[in-house]
């Protein structure tokens, strides 16, 4: 049986709409009487070719910082290879950043994904690989972390007095720091090196969360600092030199 066919990215997913055709894999629009971009292709059609140009369009939008088409195109990648490290950690990436606001649930799923990334990854045999996988799995997620830590941390600020919008800032900033942690969990022990991922995690992790003591109900700041101390201990058995961080008082009490 033969179907459509979109020439710019390879995928099969073409619905007409009017007087266009669309590929729901790249968004690319081809009028109906102009066949040049949109064929007829059989069964047969070289699956391989059209993963190698979903790679180019999904690298691409990576390279722009374009986080629809990099969801789009790297799910489409997932759905075709479902062990690709790659694609597993960026569609959840992309997804992240497609939500207008990221809330506790968004982080969870965020998590899951990596999670599942990591897991790819140590199965691989190649431990460089593996090691240049968790490398840019921590500079990416460290970097969406920070992003929306500094953006939220001033919207906490301004939300001091409405105290549902304080909430939500405060609960979601503390998530991200879980997910730091829970990161870090992930990648101690993928290779001998990836140790260096996690501690670097645990810290930057204890370096958020710190900052949120002023924030946090007087009653609760005993089981946060539990939390912390839990992951001050993990930290210490790589760096024995390391501090925790003391947080800011607030009117001269913590």
């Amino acid at each position: 049986m033969n179907e459509l066919m979109c020439e710019m990215c390879g995928s099969n997913m073409v619905t007409r709409e009017g007087g266009f055709y669309v590929c729901q894999a790249c968004g690319t629009k081809f009028p109906v009487n102009d066949p040049a971009n949109i064929s007829e292709q059989s069964s047969s059609y070289d699956s391989s070719s059209e993963l190698d140009n979903l790679y180019e369009l999904a690298r691409r939008a990576r390279d722009r910082g374009d986080a629809e088409f990099g969801h789009r195109y790297y799910s489409e990648i997932l759905i075709r290879n479902p062990n690709d490290w790659e694609a597993q950690y960026y569609s959840g990436y992309y997804r992240a950043f497609l939500y207008d606001y990221l809330d506790e649930n968004a982080v969870d799923e965020l998590y899951y994904s990596i999670a599942s990334a990591v897991e790819i990854v140590e199965g691989l045999e190649d431990d460089e690989e593996k090691n240049e996988a968790i490398k840019m799995f921590t500079d990416e997620t460290f970097g969406l972390v920070e992003s929306f830590y500094d953006a939220y941390l001033e919207q906490l600020e301004y939300a001091y007095s409405e105290v549902e919008d304080y909430e939500w800032y405060l609960i979601t900033i503390l998530e991200l720091s879980y997910l730091l942690n829970n990161y870090g969990d992930l990648v101690e022990n993928v290779t001998d090196d990836t140790f260096q991922d996690a501690l670097d995690s645990w810290i930057y992790s204890i370096d958020i969360h710190t900052p949120m003591y002023k924030y946090i109900s007087f009653f609760d700041k005993g089981e946060h600092d539990k939390y912390i101390d839990g992951y001050v201990e993990k930290i210490h058995e790589y760096n024995p030199d390391y501090e925790k961080p003391k947080p800011k008082k607030l009117f001269g009490i913590l």
